[in-house]
C-alpha cells in the first residue's frame, strides 16, 4: 500500500507500506506523537531555537521539536518493526493510488 506523508501543504513524500503494517500505522502515529511529547531537551528530534527582544538581549532559548516522514518511518522500522519494512518511494503519477494519507 502507498502512504502518503504531507506538512499542511498538498505536496508530500511517499511511502511503500506492506499490507501487514497498513492497520497499525494510525496507532503507530499515535504512540509516536506520544514519543515526541515526552522529548526533553536535546534531542535529534529537536532543534534550538533563540528569540531577541528589540535591544538584541536574548529574551528566551529553547528546543523545539523538529521531525518529518522520514522520521516517522525510521521510528517504526527501529521501534517496532526492528527492520526496515517500510520505505521512501518515488511519487506515483497521481494520488490515486495512495491508501493511506497523513498531515503532520
Amino acid at each position: 500500500m502507498i502512504m502518503k506523508i504531507s506538512y499542511y501543504t498538498p505536496d508530500g513524500f511517499y511511502y511503500y507500506v506492506p499490507d501487514e503494517y497498513a492497520e497499525q500505522i494510525e496507532a503507530w502515529r499515535s504512540e509516536f506523537s506520544d514519543f515526541l511529547q515526552s522529548i526533553e531537551g536535546k534531542h535529534p528530534f529537536t532543534q534550538y531555537m533563540e528569540s531577541f527582544n528589540f535591544d538584541d538581549g536574548l529574551e528566551y532559548g529553547t528546543y523545539t521539536r523538529s521531525y518529518g516522514g522520514d522520521d516517522f518511518m525510521d521510528w517504526i522500522n527501529v521501534e517496532k518493526l526492528k527492520c526496515r519494512g517500510i520505505y521512501r518511494i518515488p511519487a506515483p503519477p497521481d494520488d490515486s493510488e495512495v491508501g493511506i494519507r497523513i498531515d503532520f
